[in-house]
């Protein structure tokens, strides 16, 4: 296959003396032969006028900012007067201009955001185009996990974008309420055995940017429910049927979530806890004192399943609804339940598929949101405003993204079937890429056309 190439081939005549062989150059070798990553960068806009720094070189700033897990503006503005990093970049001559953390805060404010955001779209499609993703996880369903992130906050610093909450601190000793400005988003990350990789984002929306956007009798900031109910329908805007089915958390475990996903083609494996609500409660009722239908040993755990199909209890949704109930019981450890409702094509695989699927939904919260802010410094306040922070973090995804494609489609040594801390194993490769960062002696030749 193509992504399986050798990097240092990947681009012939003197484009390969210039990549070389260290693990930088490796990854923008196989970024750019193999989904076009030149390209992908030069299509994000910014609305200055005739600005002395290029967009693209901005743009090319944040993503190795990204990808490098550099910790903020001010830990990489020395860097960018360094000759090494200048290499990087592409930039040439005396007299040829870097770039301040000024500009990039000033671009970032005025930043497209579609069009970044366009840059993780398009390389999902080069990669479904390139059979990265193949035929899906179980019963050959392409699987996205949904959740709610929030990865800043300040008591500070803040913007019309900004959601708002009160805080009990304490201050001089005495304890009192303050008012905390953060920003949160829902995340859609396709997940698998091995390769997790984000699709889409969705963020929730303030007050001031509901009011902007012409709704009626705003109250207050929308829900992550919102939110999540709007990003499901764009999936299937954005990837037409590529994608089978959604997973979710509790919190979507209701009428009008489910019918969302029904609209939009989508199937739905959500997480269900309160015993009291429906349709948990219906199957809870149909398998007590019942033997489990089914008894799977793997992976040093026992478990017990039930299923209850065509449960149609829920009023808020038209449509049967599966429950799968498993009690899941570690070797020398306590048992655990876990209950998923399945509606829509999610309710094709077997009860222990679903059970799997389900308990992966944990992969956004360990690859994803944990990583995002102990190891890519999300949580960081890079700067503030409600085009410069949604612009940032696409151009951090793209990173993120490709960098999960070199590791487990181009370095087969790396990855979960290679060890049992895989965060380990990629901060490696980061220091890795640092290394060759500071050894480039070739200025690397982008294409910004």
């Amino acid at each position: 296959m193509a992504e399986r190439a050798d990097p240092s081939s990947l681009h012939p005549g003197a484009e390969a003396t210039e990549l070389g062989a260290g693990r930088l150059r490796q990854i923008l070798a196989y970024a750019r032969k193999v989904f076009g990553l030149d390209t992908l960068l030069a299509g994000v806009r910014d609305s200055r006028k005739d600005p002395d720094v290029p967009t693209s070189l901005v743009v090319r700033i944040l993503f190795l900012l990204g990808l490098l897990r550099i910790r903020s503006f001010n830990a990489l503005e020395p860097k960018l007067r360094e000759p090494w990093m200048r290499r990087a970049l592409g930039i040439t001559g005396a007299a040829a201009k870097s770039c301040s953390v000024d500009t990039l805060a000033y671009s970032l404010s005025r930043t497209e955001v579609s069009t970044a955001r366009d840059t993780v779209v398009q390389l999902t499609r080069r990669a479904e185009r390139n059979k990265v993703f193949r035929e899906g996880w179980h019963g050959a369903l392409r699987v996205v996990a949904m959740d709610g992130w929030e990865p800043i906050s300040s008591f500070d610093r803040h913007c019309p974008a900004c959601l708002t909450r009160q805080v009990r601190v304490v201050r001089n000793g005495v304890e009192t309420s303050v008012t905390q400005y953060y920003h949160s988003f829902v995340v859609a990350m396709l997940v698998d055995e091995r390769l997790d990789f984000v699709v889409d984002m969705e963020p929730i929306r303030s007050t001031d940017v509901r009011a902007d956007a012409g709704e009626a009798n705003v109250r207050g900031h929308e829900g992550e429910l919102t939110a999540g109910k709007r990003l499901v329908g764009r999936l299937r805007t954005t990837y037409g049927r590529w994608i089978d089915a959604v997973v979710v958390d509790a919190l979507y475990a209701n009428g009008p979530f489910l019918t969302a996903a029904k609209q939009a083609g989508l199937g739905v494996f959500a997480m269900l806890q309160k015993e009291t609500d429906e349709p948990l409660r219906e199957a809870l009722a149909i398998c007590k004192g019942k033997a489990a239908d089914q008894i799977v040993h793997t992976h040093g755990e026992d478990i017990e399943l039930w299923e209850c199909r065509d449960i149609e209890t829920l009023s808020t949704y038209d449509g049967p609804i599966r429950v799968v109930r498993a009690q899941i019981t570690p070797a020398g450890a306590d048992s655990s339940t876990w209950c998923i409702a399945t509606t829509g094509c999610a309710s094709r695989p077997s009860a222990a598929q679903a059970l799997s699927i389900g308990r992966g939904r944990w992969h956004i919260e360990n690859t994803a949101f944990h990583q995002f802010t102990t190891r890519w410094h999300f949580d960081h306040v890079f700067t503030h405003g409600p085009e410069a922070i949604p612009a940032l973090f696409w151009i951090f995804l793209l990173a993120f993204n490709l960098l999960q494609l070199f590791l487990y489609r181009q370095l087969c040594s790396y990855g979960r079937d290679r060890g049992k801390d895989v965060t380990r194993t990629i901060s490696r490769l980061i220091d890795e890429m640092n290394d060759d960062l500071a050894r480039l002696d070739e200025t690397i030749a982008w294409d910004s056309s």
